[in-house]
């Protein structure tokens, strides 16, 4: 394969609807597992540690997620979006990912005992260095995740992410019954990192040859800086909260923050950061066919609104029980928490889908300064929440997302372009009557159904989606996205049958 540098990889574009639809199967398939994975990792590793040892390894995150970012610089999102890429280009580009994730690694060594000088935390350095070996790992397969995703592998990497999901679980349970405490933390993303960069570089076959010239690449480096620049922003933004509140509150108020973050924004990260790398090639390609683009977005989005946002009702409605029911009874300080979360994370399909129209229509200075208001906004609503202590930052963390930033965005991203503000508006408006007429729905039922609870929280849930659904079912729209989900079902299953 590298002898053939000079001949340019290109991304099928024959039958896309079809790709796109098994793409999108593969991917909820994967997802599922990953998700189910991840929510027994959650519920088990709960209940076998202490919230300070998820205080401990939410201290040190916010550091190894930068480095991550930085080590990437884009580059990954450039080469699967580029029309064009040949085998030369690539290798230059994963010779300069290695580079900077060799340094970055060295960098988060020298740094550990500073983090635990700052956090007044000793137990954080060993840990804080074995976790930038991740950094070095990413460095090796970014581009080869890039490859899989701009070839429309989309089967072979929802394998990889199942199989290091599990095997992830089960070092960390593993380790936290030998040994509990921040360790057991630490040995789960390491194995998926691992057992991932083993899986790309079987599945690709590609093996990088020599780099060529840093001009051969700048088109990337070019797409890649306004991608880094936001990813910058988004940092502050998604990670001042934790260092503030581990800063100033500790490692046990910092732990339920956590926890309460990951159990209900799980879902939806894990939903859309796979279904983004389906998508985003697509809506790329299809960026001088206004008609189609639109389409493609908009029933990307509405599919995902379909599937998670009664979900999340149904657990801000249901926090008081769920929490201590799922986590154990150490976890109800965090209730609160999550139900100031869970405002939030009903808008959050919509607005971190919004980037996709940045980047594919290559808006990406745009996408930065977008980033850089994300950044300010969240890190003055922190600041002036954080005398409440975690709370207090859940708070005006939602408050400042639903009327600030959520309008602005809409407005911002739907100046030009094929998705305007108005479509993004009725986009949403079906969406929030039926939810909340789901959480009416479900705050009017009695509060003790004489059922044990966990069947009590199954039927609940089941509720949840049959009150959003049947609400949705009355808008036009919703009939659409009804119809649409039916005929992409059907186009999929049609042929297993044959």
């Amino acid at each position: 394969m590298n002898t053939m540098e000079n001949k340019a990889i290109a991304a099928p574009t024959d039958r896309l609807r079809s790709r796109v639809l098994h793409g999108v199967v593969f991917v909820g398939i994967g997802q599922a597992v990953r998700i189910a994975v991840q929510f027994i990792s959650i519920i088990v590793m709960s209940r076998l540690l202490a919230p300070k040892d998820f205080g401990v390894i939410a201290m040190i995150w916010p550091l190894i997620a930068f480095v991550n970012l930085l080590q990437g610089m884009g580059l990954s999102s450039a080469v699967a979006n580029a029309r064009e890429v040949t085998y030369s280009q690539l290798s230059t580009v994963f010779w300069i990912n290695v580079g900077i994730s060799t340094a970055l690694c060295i960098l988060i060594a020298l740094s550990a005992p500073l983090a635990s000088a700052f956090y007044g935390e000793p137990a954080i350095v060993g840990p804080m260095i074995a976790m930038g070996v991740i950094t070095f790992i990413a460095g090796l397969q970014a581009q080869h995740t890039a490859l899989i995703y701009r070839q429309m592998r989309f089967g072979a990497n929802a394998l990889i992410e199942a199989i290091s999901s599990i095997l992830a679980l089960a070092a960390g349970i593993c380790v936290a019954l030998v040994w509990p405490g921040p360790w057991a933390l630490v040995s789960s993303p390491v194995t998926a990192a691992l057992v991932s960069l083993a899986g790309t570089w079987w599945v690709t076959k590609w093996r990088p040859g020599r780099p060529s010239s840093l001009k051969d690449v700048a088109p990337f480096l070019k797409f890649g800086r306004g991608i880094t620049g936001f990813q910058i922003a988004n940092f502050v933004a998604r990670n001042l909260d934790n260092v503030l509140i581990g800063r100033y509150a500790g490692a046990v108020q910092l732990g339920l923050y956590d926890r309460a973050y990951k159990l209900l924004m799980l879902p939806v990260q894990q939903s859309l950061g796979p279904i983004s790398r389906v998508i985003l090639p697509v809506l790329s390609r299809l960026a001088d066919d206004p008609a189609r683009y639109r389409l493609a977005y908009t029933r990307a989005v509405q599919q995902i609104l379909l599937v998670i946002i009664p979900g999340v009702v149904w657990l801000l409605v249901n926090a008081e029980v769920a929490i201590p029911t799922l986590l154990g009874e150490q976890w109800i300080s965090s209730v609160p928490i999550f139900q100031w979360l869970g405002f939030c994370a009903l808008i959050q399909p919509l607005s971190a889908t919004t980037g996709w129209l940045f980047m594919s229509q290559h808006r990406t200075d745009e996408f930065a300064a977008w980033g850089v208001f994300v950044a300010i906004t969240c890190a003055l609503a922190f600041v002036a929440g954080l005398r409440w202590g975690a709370i207090g930052v859940a708070a005006a963390y939602t408050l400042s997302e639903i009327l600030l930033r959520l309008p602005v965005v809409i407005w911002l991203v739907g100046r030009k372009g094929p998705v305007s503000a108005a479509a993004l508006c009725r986009l949403m408006w079906p969406n929030a009557v039926a939810n909340a007429a789901a959480a009416g729905s479900l705050l009017l039922l009695p509060s003790d159904l004489g059922l044990p609870v966990v069947v009590d929280l199954l039927i609940r849930l089941v509720l949840a989606y049959a009150f959003s659904w049947t609400t949705l079912s009355l808008f036009p729209d919703g009939r659409r996205a009804f119809v649409e989900l039916a005929k992409s079902a059907s186009t999929l299953i049609r042929p297993a049958m044959r």
